[in-house]
């Protein structure tokens, strides 16, 4: 049987330095397949599709704009790299780990970006299907602590990522991004989807992290 990892999170939470690391590393010396890929992007076309996305994130491009954008790269992605390595029902002793899948659209388009959820709903249909993460952890950090740790994390990872419209928020509009990814298990019950959700406190040590991943992939199989 194969999997679908898929972690979220806001900016600075360590998704793609600490979480996707443990994680490739586990399955793998569970004796999976598993590689790692990024959304959007993924493939030649996707990736195109990233830059065109942040090009018209910069020139004021609606938030519907976007969320079919992101959507069309996903189904790319799916068709080209995701079905191919895990197996159409996912039946291969494989594992793919994406850094963001639909959840993200669902926060930024949707909850944060004032795209109607049933518009979301209906693009996910679309060009999704039912392909849905059988695991998702979102790496978030505790609120009475949240700005000293967003600030710090800022202040250590500009050099080595890519630097979007996104990452300019206010502290506070960080914080409510926040909240929308923690209410993202919630609307997945609402819309009867059988999920599983992992919450990890990211403020903590990159070692303990990367175990807490770890003990959520170990809790799936």
């Amino acid at each position: 049987m194969g999997y679908l990892i898929t972690i979220e999170g806001g900016e600075y939470v360590g998704k793609t330095s600490v979480a996707i690391p443990a994680v490739l590393s586990f399955f793998k010396q569970a004796g999976y397949d598993a590689i790692t890929s990024r959304e959007p992007g993924g493939t030649p076309k996707g990736e195109a599709i990233r830059a065109e996305i942040f090009t018209k994130l910069k020139k004021g491009a609606s938030q519907l704009q976007l969320a079919k954008l992101f959507n069309k790269a996903r189904k790319i992605h799916i068709n080209e790299i995701i079905k191919p390595y895990l197996g159409s029902l996912k039946e291969k002793k494989a594992v793919v780990i994406l850094d963001r899948y639909l959840d993200s659209t669902r926060v930024y388009q949707g909850l944060e970006g004032g795209v109607d959820l049933k518009t979301i709903h209906d693009l996910e249909k679309r060009y999704v299907g039912s392909f849905f993460p059988d695991l998702t952890i979102i790496l978030y950090f505790p609120e009475k602590i949240f700005e000293k740790t967003l600030v710090a994390r800022m202040k250590g990872d500009l050099a080595s990522r890519d630097y979007t419209e996104w990452d300019k928020s206010s502290t506070a509009d960080h914080l409510k991004r926040q909240r929308k990814y923690l209410s993202l298990p919630k609307l997945a019950k609402k819309l009867h989807e059988n999920r599983q959700f992992a919450l990890i406190d990211a403020s903590k040590s990159p070692k303990d992290v990367a175990k807490l991943c770890i003990d959520s992939c170990k809790a799936l199989l």
